[in-house]
């Protein structure tokens, strides 16, 4: 199951959130090597993790399995600070744009394969995530063979300068366009047949999918985002909030 955690349930998973950064730690400070961000306390976190943060987590039994992040690009981005020579110009920054960053898959065997259940089900995901709250783009970097796969698969990654290599293997900045089409063509090539972001307010609440609650599948061509938000906004709307937007403006 992939949650969205955002503004409106964050608090109401302590837990989850705890487990997140302290996976992150393994895989990019234990596994990766990224000792810059080793913590005694053995949790990763950095600046962009924000109380504006949003997160897409793989959960099985209460357990944290993978997850993404997302940030608004109307300010300084990650891909910009850290990896700016990866870019042939400035990264695309503004309100119409998110930052996908932090893509990682619990187990030490699942973070070493870009192509495992876990990472492809948070990329349909994301697509999902994208198409629900509309914009320009998702700015990420990627390894190089994952935004191949991509490509693949039938999504719209936009190459934004030349691969190089660095500690982490070739990688890429890229500009994610979740078009309908490009979105249900991921999930065709990852074998699912439906909505993939799931929404809770709590531990206790049974979990909904986010497009059941919209009453129509965002990756289709009936879908729009709700104008007078963001897409930072949308992200951060509880999914009843958001079917409300979408549905008045249906009805006038």
């Amino acid at each position: 199951m992939i949650l969205l955690i955002n503004a409106a349930n964050r608090d109401a998973f302590p837990d989850l959130m705890d487990d997140m950064f302290r996976i992150r730690h393994e895989v990019f400070v234990d596994l990766k090597g990224w000792e810059e961000l080793r913590r005694s306390d053995g949790r990763e976190t950095d600046p962009w993790d924000r109380a504006d943060a949003a997160y897409l987590l793989a959960v099985e039994g209460g357990r944290v399995l993978g997850g993404a992040r997302f940030n608004s690009g109307a300010g300084p981005t990650l891909a910009g600070e850290i990896l700016p020579e990866l870019f042939a110009e400035a990264p695309p920054i503004g309100e119409d744009v998110l930052e996908m960053s932090r893509l990682f898959a619990r187990s030490l065997e699942t973070a070493r394969d870009l192509l495992s259940p876990v990472i492809s089900e948070l990329l349909v995901a994301a697509a999902e995530l994208q198409r629900i709250v509309g914009g320009r783009g998702a700015l990420t970097i990627m390894e190089l063979r994952l935004a191949q796969s991509l490509l693949a698969w039938g999504g719209h990654p936009e190459p934004l300068g030349l691969p190089r290599r660095t500690r982490d293997g070739v990688l890429v900045g890229v500009l994610s366009h979740a078009t309908a089409l490009a979105s249900r063509n991921l999930r065709r090539a990852r074998g699912m047949k439906g909505p993939a972001i799931w929404w809770a307010e709590g531990p206790d609440d049974p979990p909904r999918l986010y497009a059941d609650i919209l009453r129509v599948d965002p990756v289709g061509a009936d879908w729009s985002p709700p104008d007078g938000f963001t897409p930072l906004e949308r992200v951060h709307l509880a999914p009843e909030e958001m079917a409300e937007a979408f549905w008045r403006t249906r009805m006038r």
